[in-house]
């Protein structure tokens, strides 16, 4: 019928948006393989840290229905940690190359780094980075959110960024936005663990 073709072709128009939109916040996550070498990550997967459970921080560093919201363990790596040197090169490295695609990009500070160890069942739910004072951090809001993948052992666990899903490689990194713009998720594993390095930048 008439108002079957009009319909179709006005889903057709809207899906053609949708791929247009997806595609232009695409341009601004960089994804890089071999930012941090199996060494290194060898280094930081044998270092005897001392997990916690992770939590789920609002602006004033509380907690809000954690368990609903993440479920993974997580450890800090300060300075005094001996892998620091090492994560400290990858993320910067990993910001280098998002500055070669993005003129007006620069790194001035970045805050320590959280490891991330998911188990089977584990799960981080969507969610936005640019919160202030969270995880220690004191001056302002992050600019860009920097992940870097230690391993690709496992199943699950993809992780979502303004729609757009990534299976990363071993030793990869994902740079993007910490606006509201760029809201990401990682999916449940279902075999394996997957572990992970978060560090934001400002």
């Amino acid at each position: 019928s008439r108002l079957e073709k009009v319909l179709g072709r006005r889903i057709l128009m809207l899906t053609k948006i949708a791929k247009e939109v997806l595609e232009d916040v695409s341009h601004w996550i960089g994804y890089y393989e071999s930012v941090i070498s199996d060494e290194d990550i060898s280094e930081i997967l044998s270092y005897p840290w001392s997990w916690n459970a992770s939590t789920y921080s609002n602006h004033k560093e509380k907690t809000q229905n954690s368990g609903e919201r993440v479920k993974m363990d997580e450890v800090w790596v300060r300075e005094e940690n001996r892998p620091y040197p090492k994560l400290r090169k990858s993320v910067l490295q990993s910001a280098k190359l998002y500055g070669e695609y993005h003129e007006f990009f620069s790194c001035i500070r970045h805050t320590d780094f959280r490891i991330n160890k998911y188990g089977v069942g584990g799960f981080m739910s969507l969610h936005i980075d640019n919160i202030h004072h969270s995880h220690g951090q004191s001056y302002g809001y992050p600019q860009s959110s920097v992940l870097l993948f230690l391993n690709d052992d496992y199943e699950g666990g993809e992780i979502i960024v303004a729609g757009n899903t990534y299976k990363p490689a071993k030793g990869s990194a994902l740079v993007f936005p910490s606006n509201f713009m760029f809201p990401h998720e990682v999916k449940t594993v279902t075999e394996g663990e997957r572990w992970s390095v978060v560090s934001w930048l400002m």
